[in-house]
């Protein structure tokens, strides 16, 4: 029998969730497999919290999972946990009514100040999991194609796949902070590139956009925000269930994503490392 995770119930008695939920379960296997969308409204992560409070938690092998059995009680959903700040990412997510499968994740630290920022974790339709191995590049791939160069990346975010980036703070901190450091990544990309004139104004005035919908205000550890981009090229924004906004620009959409898929210097190189792993495994 699994014991129940202290962070969970600790969250739980801080939620004030008074219902007491007596569960008696064997358990085989260490992975929980029931596949369960997760959407994105607080209100079914509280209550999927309380599910996994009073059941207790088994991390999720998110890609070799199996079926345990119980003696009672419904299946808990599928969760990963981040191991650098114990932050909780489900295996499936539901964006639009579309559910999408967790490819990785991983922390953003700021290293001169050995601080943890935020997790991100990305996520697939699963139907266009099985279209990767059809792109030029991807063919007998392994992780290294994405660790040790863009071409792998730059071809997969040309395709018009339906990707949610899933951004958790781990710590208290505001939209301003967390705006900046995007809006001056994406800038020094464009930089980087060989663009006219004409193309960077475009891509400015995409950039200004973006800037715009982050409305002013604190944002509390363990909030979530969803970036997604669309079939049709877009960036959509969301946070906490509500829409910030959708910038129509494919440049921004592409770029976004390779501020973490860039192996050069991504954003976050553990979830670069957990992405990779994640499509080798996925693509076997």
């Amino acid at each position: 029998m699994f014991r129940p995770n202290r962070n969970i119930l600790n969250r739980l008695s801080r939620l004030n969730i008074a219902q007491k939920v007596a569960v008696t379960r064997t358990v085989t296997t260490t992975t929980i497999a029931q596949k369960t969308a997760w959407t994105s409204s607080k209100a079914n992560r509280i209550v999927a919290y309380a599910t996994l409070g009073a059941a207790g938690l088994a991390t999720a092998s998110y890609f070799n999972l199996t079926n345990p059995v119980y003696n009672e009680a419904p299946p808990s959903p599928e969760v990963v946990e981040d191991p650098a700040t114990k932050l909780l990412f489900p295996v499936y997510l539901e964006t639009d009514s579309v559910k999408k499968q967790l490819i990785g994740l991983g922390v953003r630290t700021v290293s001169f100040m050995n601080m943890n920022v935020y997790v991100v974790g990305m996520y697939m339709v699963p139907g266009d999991i099985s279209q990767l191995a059809k792109l030029s590049k991807w063919k007998n791939f392994d992780k290294s194609k994405i660790l040790e160069s863009d071409e792998c990346a730059e071809e997969f975010l040309e395709q018009p796949f339906d990707l949610t980036i899933r951004l958790v703070p781990s710590r208290s901190t505001n939209t301003q902070h967390l705006r900046d450091g995007f809006v001056r990544i994406l800038t020094q990309r464009m930089r980087d590139q060989d663009l006219t004139e004409d193309e960077e104004k475009v891509i400015l005035k995409a950039i200004q956009e973006f800037k715009s919908n982050f409305v002013s205000m604190r944002v509390k550890k363990d909030s979530e925000f969803i970036f997604t981009k669309t079939r049709e090229g877009g960036l959509k924004m969301i946070y906490e269930g509500r829409h910030l906004g959708t910038v129509e620009d494919s440049w921004l959409a592409k770029n976004f994503f390779m501020c973490y898929l860039n192996s050069q210097s991504p954003s976050s190189q553990a979830a670069l490392n957990d992405f990779a792993s994640g499509f080798e495994k996925l693509l076997k």
